[in-house]
């Protein structure tokens, strides 16, 4: 059994963990993203797959952290209550944007980096600049989404810590 400090440290660190993450993910698609549909598209292409190279090294681990904390938190709380299944979903909710990414997101984002290594060739080949844009355009929209699994994770485990 936890101490009330150690429930509370993880709490705090589940909860904002998963929200900052959600933040910047969701960040991702409302700032950076415009940006380089601003541009010429071999150069977004380029900033796109340093984008996914640096988030791959950050977000996975945060979120697995934030699932960690509420993983721990279920199973401190008393068994069959409410509160665990809470904890549980929220740790679910955490941890969920890794199988999100990689059934959904990874066809796009593997089109998306493909195209970029091969340059203007590759815009070529996909079908013009156009294609480049509408798949920017879905990366956009499915990083938006997996922030918000995150911010689920993490509302969920706010919930948790604030109930009697």
């Amino acid at each position: 059994m936890a101490t009330p400090l150690q429930t509370l440290s993880l709490q705090i660190f589940g909860i904002s963990t998963g929200f900052v993450t959600a933040g910047a993910i969701t960040a991702l698609s409302y700032s950076t993203v415009p940006i380089f549909l601003q541009h010429p598209n071999e150069v977004s292409l380029d900033h796109l797959r340093a984008l996914f190279s640096s988030g791959s090294h950050i977000f996975p681990q945060l979120a697995t952290a934030a699932s960690t904390a509420f993983g721990i938190l279920a199973y401190n709380a008393p068994a069959e209550s409410s509160l665990r299944f809470q904890y549980i979903l929220a740790a679910a909710g955490s941890i969920g944007i890794a199988p999100f990414t990689f059934f959904v997101m990874k066809p796009t984002n593997m089109t998306l980096k493909e195209i970029g290594e091969e340059g203007k060739e590759g815009i070529k080949k996909s079908g013009g600049e156009q294609r480049v844009k509408e798949l920017l355009q879905s990366f956009k929209l499915m990083n938006a989404v997996r922030g918000g699994i995150l911010a689920f994770g993490a509302a969920v485990g706010l919930k948790a810590a604030l109930s009697p």
